[in-house]
């Protein structure tokens, strides 16, 4: 493996462990700085990409992953978070957060066995299977986590999978940038929709039990 396949590798199992990270957290605040991060990571590995195959549509791809995923977006959420006295927590997730940690490696190592074993010969690339394994983790917060803004960060998981897929495999596919674009208007979109609703979509429960005691 030469050097160029050892950086790519290297930061597609970073962008991994952040997702492992999003599914053992509980407290929103973290969840938002990692999939920041994990934007930002994504970003990293788009621009080198785009530098060592001089594609334009790749350095496009990654700027719109730094600017909206990794900034903007991170940016509205933690700006409505910190408005809150208290820190938001997903109602009932502490008691669940390990169940979710376990089911996300153990989902990890599943997803990769079955790239392997089905869709890596047709996907001949080195790591093709990290994006797979990423689109596989954003799924199951989908499914697993009930604060909307959780799930909001979900969606974002997703896209950076089909963008982290699309740039191993299928850079010079026609619309994928304008396809990206759209995804991340949607993603804008629906985090000014959510916003509008934030009181009635999110658990405070310190907030709540405080209210109680106040009777």
């Amino acid at each position: 493996m030469d050097a160029a396949a050892e950086l790519t590798a290297l930061v597609g199992v970073g962008i991994l462990l952040t997702a492992l990270f999003l599914q053992s957290e509980s407290f929103v605040a973290p969840l938002v700085r990692g999939i920041a991060l994990q934007s930002l990571l994504l970003g990293v590995l788009l621009g080198w990409l785009a530098w060592s195959q001089r594609s334009l549509d790749l350095a496009m791809l990654a700027a719109l992953a730094v600017g909206v995923r990794a900034g903007l977006i991170p940016w509205v959420l933690d700006r409505q978070i910190r408005a809150f006295r208290w820190r938001l927590r997903e109602l009932h997730a502490a008691q669940r957060v390990t169940g979710h940690a376990l089911a996300a490696v153990a989902l990890a190592i599943v997803a990769w066995f079955v790239f392997q074993e089905t869709l890596a010969t047709v996907f001949p690339v080195p790591g093709g299977a990290l994006p797979f394994v990423l689109l596989v983790e954003g799924l199951l917060m989908l499914a697993t986590r009930s604060n909307t803004i959780v799930q909001v960060i979900g969606y974002l998981e997703e896209e950076n999978a089909v963008v982290y897929a699309g740039a191993l495999f299928a850079p010079n596919f026609p619309l994928f940038v304008e396809v990206v674009v759209f995804l991340d208007v949607l993603g804008v979109v629906l985090v000014g929709v959510i916003l509008s609703i934030q009181r009635d979509v999110t658990g405070t429960p310190e907030q709540g039990a405080l209210e109680e005691l106040a009777g």
